[in-house]
């Protein structure tokens, strides 16, 4: 009777819900107060979301959806969130009893081949029900629970960061190719040109009127033009080789779409909030920082968990049926009880356990701090970057003004006889490389565009508060 009494106290320990497992807190590095570099403010000021379709770009925007259909990355990052939730059910699992059925039918012959011993036939059936449920005394099922559901949340914040990436690259490549078929037709007007100069020069050469070293100099110079945009339309298709990767695409269905844009695709500036530790919930990449410090720390609550005793109540019901020769008998077998698992040496392996899981989340934290002040870095220089390139666009197009009149005159006093050819092709090379900076700059603004999109972010925080806003309508009521 006494120890009767003591296997109740022992079912009661749940209820003093003493667990060992310590608060996770999430972590709050600290930043800059605010950027240091100078923020974009001029023109129409737009919000992050849905910011690619703000380019105003039908071209961009088939290559993004396509992108978003066939990647790779994408399909990784969806497989992740499939085995997460997996792992979710099987922690959650854990905390509920575990049913189990067998059952068995035997049929036999035994005894002797006749006479006073005749064979007996002996049949057996059996059917067995067994019940077991782990307790939850130290929080070990619970911190297991915990690890699952940040692990899956960091998957799913990863399927946003894999589609921000695929985004940024598509639309890094494709504006690089429009740059590129814009340097491709500047160095063909060059091209023109340097031909037709060199068809000029013959023609007076023959007459008398130009030295042959003239004629030496233009062709040259016409030839190494040519070489120069066989060079920029290699590049292109470089970048269409790209675009195919990226999009799956068949390259003649790609090269007909890029046919029908035109120009360097324009972003719609958006607001950058002028305190820096927005970035800790706005980048994806620091938010999976987060979730897998949380799931580091209940990983170490459940290597902590282990040290102290587990209950398991357990209880067993079952039938048996036996026929002996005719003879029948029936027996109902049933147990019930808990029982105890206490750790006691186990040579140190799960002292070992807690501090390799200890040790890891450490190791995370630390990543989590360094790729806070990555995130900083990178924002700032691409504030830096896009307030020059701003700049110097609005100078090198002043620039490329200026050297195109400057050829204009050099060109008529070479043909009335006023300069020499060098002169002229000295001209020509200072418009031809002003015009391939114009184009340069145009390219780098919306790059650097593109680069402080993905580095503050981009729009999936945005999305994450519509869902949410969206689903809170929906439980309440509201919005309908």
């Amino acid at each position: 009777m006494q120890l009767s009494k003591h296997w109740v106290w022992l079912c009661m320990l749940p209820l003093a819900g003493c667990s060992v497992i310590d608060e996770y807190i999430r972590p709050n590095p600290i930043t800059v107060q605010e950027w240091q570099a100078p923020l974009p403010h001029n023109g129409n000021v737009s919000a992050l979301t849905n910011w690619w379709a703000q380019f105003k770009d039908p071209v961009l925007d088939q290559l993004l959806a396509q992108a978003q259909k066939e990647s790779p990355s994408l399909e990784i990052a969806l497989a992740n969130i499939r085995t997460a939730r997996a792992n979710v059910l099987s922690a959650r699992a854990q905390g509920v009893p575990d049913l189990t059925s067998t059952g068995s039918m035997n049929r036999s012959k035994g005894g002797g081949g006749g006479g006073a011993f005749p064979a007996t036939t002996i049949e057996i059936d059996s059917i067995t029900l067994d019940a077991s449920w782990e307790i939850d005394l130290f929080g070990k099922i619970k911190a297991a629970k915990q690890a699952a559901k940040a692990q899956l949340e960091a998957k799913k914040i990863a399927w946003h960061d894999a589609r921000l990436t695929v985004a940024a690259e598509v639309a890094n490549n494709y504006v690089n190719y429009r740059a590129c078929q814009a340097s491709v037709n500047a160095l063909q007007g060059a091209f023109n040109s340097r031909k037709e100069t060199a068809r000029l020069t013959g023609i007076s050469a023959k007459a008398g009127f130009t030295a042959p070293s003239d004629l030496a100099l233009a062709e040259a110079a016409t030839h190494a033009s040519e070489s120069t945009l066989d060079g920029q339309q290699a590049e292109c298709e470089g970048l269409v080789k790209a675009l195919v990767e990226l999009t799956n695409y068949p390259e003649p269905e790609l090269k007909a779409l890029l046919a029908k844009g035109k120009g360097m695709p324009q972003p719609a500036m958006f607001e950058v909030n002028s305190l820096p530790a927005t970035l800790l919930t706005r980048r994806p990449d620091l938010a999976i920082d987060e979730r897998n410090l949380a799931e580091a720390s209940a990983n170490a609550g459940v290597a902590k968990a282990q040290l102290y005793p587990s209950l398991t109540l357990s209880g067993s019901i079952g039938y048996r049926r036996t026929n002996f020769g005719g003879t029948v008998t029936r027996t109902d077998t049933w147990s019930y009880g808990p029982s105890v698992k206490l750790p006691i040496f186990d040579g140190g392996t799960l002292r070992a356990d807690l501090a390799e899981a200890r040790a890891n989340f450490d190791s995370l934290m630390a990543t989590y701090k360094q790729d806070v002040r990555k995130a900083l870095k990178e924002v700032e220089q691409a504030l830096v970057n896009l307030d020059s390139a701003n700049r110097r666009a609005q100078s090198e197009q002043a620039s490329a003004q200026q050297y195109a009149r400057y050829f204009e005159a050099a060109e008529l006093n070479w043909k009335s006889g006023g300069i020499d050819l060098l002169s002229l092709e000295d001209a020509r090379r200072q418009k031809i490389n002003a015009e391939l900076n114009v184009v340069t700059q145009q390219k780098n603004r919306v790059l650097q565009w593109i680069a402080l999109y993905k580095a503050f972010g981009g729009d999936w925080y945005e999305v994450q508060q519509q869902a949410k806003q969206d689903t809170t309508k929906d439980m309440t009521g509201k919005g309908k």
